[in-house]
């Protein structure tokens, strides 16, 4: 019998008064209006008919959007939040240490979010702003260095409770506190692929359900190559207009097209780069989504680099190439853009705001 990753769907945990008074703060939200663990993620593919906006918490719920600058990124904390609120999804980005334990961490670095200085001779507090002090990559630190690392606070002016997670700690974290957000996971390399099927195995009878990765679409050109790599979970490929200089774009989008439902393509612009590409795929009937790019760094308009370092603005990213064109803007802060291009699934660092938004329209 063929596997069906949405015939048996987990089971929904008690909800008490923290969960209520949790659910509170996101305007419309109840109790009864949260659904399965199999429900939002057929909702996220579009496995089913619906005109519903899925909003997938970037990051977890952590900081200022969950009303706590306590509650670092992509920790327990910020999973056990989104959680506890409803959220649609929650996107956590993942690294690989030293000898290949797969990590939540967003940047290629350790320093701007942990105290990485402490597990080092002479090391100093990371400064973002002139790139000094203990910043060491992820890929050359072990995962017995990393897991006693604390996560420092979303301000980063304090160090917080929180260990730097693994995959493994986080499934079992997910099945002790029958959490049922959906997860997807952000990740930029085949053996972080491998690593998260393996551990979906071990962990859920029904690993569809609760779990999938985004993965470039330069990593895999078709969902039947990432199918070698992870037979159990979904995969969503992620388009993004560098990829033209390096990939036969429209090509990629065609055979993941044709086997998978979701893909994230992201049209920066009103006509822009991709616009083909995404409407190609919208009109096959696909979940298409995009990331909303909202500034995380210090000044407006300012992102904080892969490394961890301050930072550039998304003018700087614009792509141009003989015979494709340019990008002349970046839309993808204006909500207002977001739904008139009609993406089906948004990942945003501001999932409570959003949520609103969409709802202000009848999408959410």
């Amino acid at each position: 019998m063929q596997f069906n990753p949405f015939a048996a769907l987990l089971r929904p945990r008690a909800l008490g008064l923290a969960a209520a008074l949790a659910a509170a703060a996101v305007p419309g939200l109840s109790l009864a209006a949260c659904p399965s663990t199999g429900s939002r993620m057929t909702t996220l593919l579009k496995t089913v008919a619906t005109r519903q906006v899925s909003v997938l918490a970037h990051r977890g719920l952590w900081g200022r959007f969950a009303g706590n600058t306590g509650i670092p990124e992509n920790s327990r904390a910020s999973l056990q939040a989104a959680d506890d609120q409803c959220m649609d999804a929650v996107e956590l980005d993942v690294k690989m240490t030293s000898e290949g334990v797969p990590v939540l961490m967003h940047d290629f670095n350790l320093g701007r979010t942990t105290n990485a200085y402490t597990a080092f001779r002479g090391g100093t507090k990371y400064n973002p702003m002139d790139n000094t002090g203990t910043n060491p990559a992820v890929s050359s630190v072990s995962w017995q260095t990393i897991q006693s690392l604390h996560l420092l606070s979303s301000d980063r002016s304090a160090v917080t409770g929180y260990f730097v997670p693994d995959i493994s700690g986080v499934f079992s974290y997910f099945n002790q506190h029958h959490l049922t957000v959906p997860m997807v996971f952000d990740t930029k390399t085949a053996d972080a692929v491998r690593a998260i099927d393996r551990l979906a195995q071990e962990n859920f009878s029904q690993p569809g359900v609760v779990v999938a990765v985004k993965v470039n679409a330069t990593l895999y050109p078709s969902e039947r190559s990432f199918r070698a790599d992870a037979p159990t979970i979904h995969g969503i490929p992620v388009f993004t207009t560098n990829m033209l200089a390096s990939i036969d774009v429209p090509a990629v989008r065609a055979n993941w097209q044709a086997a998978a439902p979701a893909l994230e393509i992201n049209v920066k612009q009103r006509n822009g780069l991709l616009q083909g590409q995404h409407d190609a795929a919208k009109q096959a009937g696909k979940a298409v989504g995009v990331f909303n790019a909202l500034p995380d760094g210090p000044g407006s308009g300012q992102f904080y680099k892969n490394t961890g370092q301050c930072c550039y603005r998304l003018s700087d990213l614009y792509f141009s190439k003989p015979g494709v064109g340019s990008d002349t803007a970046d839309e993808r802060g204006d909500w207002n853009y977001l739904v008139s291009q009609g993406f089906t699934f948004i990942t945003t660092d501001d999932p409570k705001g959003l949520i609103g938004f969409l709802r202000g329209k009848g999408l959410h």
